[in-house]
């Protein structure tokens, strides 16, 4: 299959990382796979420039987008012009411009895929990525699908138009799946769940036993809202208060961290606190499989403007690893978390986030036990290979044909 993955800006920038081990497994099964961002921005990962031979990595804009984009319009006008159309909700003319946005870039996109022999086009994210796959689908004729994840769908962009599209919707969580039909028209096919998933080591890390005085920890996360860094560094000087430092590796980038360096300084911390930056994914996965941390923790929570969390794959990658876990069971988590599996406390509750740390360093047979049951769990339910193996099915699957509700063509 010769299929192409529309992202926001992967292979470029800090932010999709969980999407390269799904791109790999393709590759492995001798899938061809070509991404094709929306945006392009600077390289960050090494991922990314493994990446650069299987990228078409333009800007939204520039002369040869342009002459794509007037070639198309000229060879089918009415077409082309219903579908950019249809891309305008006369309800949300917030999104309108986000949606034009990538009008010449989709059409564009329509035309190299045709000439590419490309099979399949499937978007990551519901909102922008998907309309440029749409757009770039109904001008070429060639099927695609989504991946919807969690901000995106309460975004809200033109959700059932993409839904009578699409020959399937992925949904990673059934919290999310339940939005995307609240959005969806009557009679629309519901979106199929499938989790996104994940590698893990043959063999889980070995834990320190016994009660611990100070634990190392371990969060990868844009510091952004929803991502909980406040609540944390606050449970983190409220564990130390009853005599538990908890030693924590941060890694990641984001508007909020000059603010969170101040916070740690503010509340008597700082010497607990390492800033790592950005952490490409091989190097996370090698740092959460060397046996130096004793919990991940991901204290998530509903940021003001709504967004949230799908179910992060920090979390997956950490119980894969064999490491015990706290988090809160913010957007889908506790689909992945469930009782036995990690410690979930409520949102934005310091306190509880502290009680918790501090009941993990003084228990070690309760640090084992559920990053034992941790494991299990996403070996059994999130292992890349088989998550991997349903999406390729659900893409090459005979009736996955492009849908043409109103006769369009070429």
């Amino acid at each position: 299959m010769n299929v192409i993955y529309v992202t926001k800006n992967l292979p470029y920038g800090p932010g999709e990382g969980f999407i390269y081990a799904e791109i790999n497994n393709h590759l492995a099964a001798c899938w061809n796979i070509t991404v094709v961002p929306v945006r392009k921005i600077r390289l960050v990962h090494e991922d990314g420039r493994k990446l650069q031979g299987r990228t078409w990595g333009r800007g939204l804009i520039d002369l040869p987008i342009l002459v794509g984009f007037t070639r198309e319009l000229l060879r089918n006008p009415l077409l082309v012009s219903r579908v950019l159309l249809s891309t305008l909700d006369p309800r949300k003319p917030k999104l309108w411009l986000r949606n034009m946005a990538v009008w010449a870039k989709g059409v564009w996109l329509a035309r190299q895929a045709r000439r590419a022999g490309v099979d399949h086009i499937h978007a990551h994210w519901i909102a922008v990525p998907a309309t440029m796959a749409l757009i770039a689908a109904r001008v070429s004729g060639i099927p695609f699908s989504i991946t919807a994840h969690r901000y995106d769908i309460a975004q809200g962009n033109i959700i059932a138009e993409k839904s009578r599209y699409a020959v399937f919707i992925r949904a990673i969580d059934q919290s999310g799946a339940e939005e995307i039909v609240a959005q969806q028209s009557a009679g629309q096919t519901a979106p199929q769940l499938v989790r996104m998933g994940v590698n893990f080591p043959n063999t889980a890390v070995d834990l320190r036993a016994g009660a611990l005085l100070q634990m190392r920890g371990i969060i990868a996360a844009r510091m952004v809202a929803k991502k909980g860094h406040e609540t944390l560094f606050r449970a983190i000087a409220g564990a130390r208060a009853n005599g538990i430092d908890l030693a924590l590796d941060l890694f990641g980038d984001g508007p909020l961290e000059q603010a969170l360096r101040h916070l740690a300084q503010d509340l008597g911390i700082a010497d607990l606190i390492t800033f790592g930056g950005v952490l490409g994914h091989e190097a996370l996965m090698q740092r959460l499989g060397a046996g130096v941390y004793d919990v991940a923790v991901l204290p998530s929570v509903t940021a003001r403007d709504g967004d949230k969390e799908g179910i992060p794959v920090f979390l997956m990658e950490a119980m894969g690893a064999g490491l015990p876990v706290i988090a809160t069971p913010n957007g889908g988590i506790a689909e992945l978390i469930l009782p036995n599996c990690g410690l979930l406390v409520p949102e934005y509750d310091a306190a509880a986030l502290a009680d918790a740390i501090v009941r993990l360093a003084r228990d070690g047979s309760l640090r084992n036990k559920i990053a034992t049951a941790g494991r299990a769990q996403v070996i059994e339910h999130f292992d890349l290979s088989s998550t991997c193996a349903k999406l390729r099915l659900m893409m090459a699957a005979p009736d996955a044909g492009a849908k043409d509700p109103v006769g369009e063509g070429d």
